[in-house]
């Protein structure tokens, strides 16, 4: 979980480990932080929920290192904006789904779930984003 906002990013940590399904393998602030901490780990994340607006390194440039030197970590975008420019760019950027930060908790864990099986997830408001998206690059 890379999210900027301490209690927001502790929060959901507490409320993803209260499922037996979920492990939080770490948490971080930023990407850089991230980063850093993927280097030092024996086991990588299987899906890395990333924020977009953080400073340091933001949630653009967090996905494409990753998706760089972790190609097999799932990248879910976590934003409050469903701006489409955002919405294409972090798609772009690597990213396999997108949840609104104003989503349901239980969305989370069920985009968490889609992503982990190999699928894709988009919240309700940027999903018709990500379907003209994928029209005009099918995978």
């Amino acid at each position: 979980m890379i999210d900027d906002h301490d209690l927001l990013r502790k929060g959901i940590c507490d409320f993803i480990r209260d499922d037996d399904n979920f492990e939080i393998v770490f948490e971080a602030e930023n990407g850089k932080l991230a980063l850093k901490k993927m280097e030092q780990m024996e086991v990588i994340p299987d899906i890395m929920v990333v924020d977009i607006n953080m400073p340091v390194m933001n949630g653009f440039e967090t996905a494409k290192a990753l998706l760089e030197k972790y190609p097999q970590t799932k990248i879910l975008a976590f934003s409050i904006n469903d701006d489409v420019q955002d919405v294409v760019k972090m798609l772009n950027s690597g990213a396999k789904g997108y949840i609104l930060k104003g989503a349901d908790p239980e969305e989370l864990k069920k985009a968490i779930t889609v992503l982990n099986d190999g699928g894709r997830y988009f919240s309700a408001g940027v999903a018709e984003v990500a379907k003209e998206y994928y029209k005009q690059f099918p995978q």
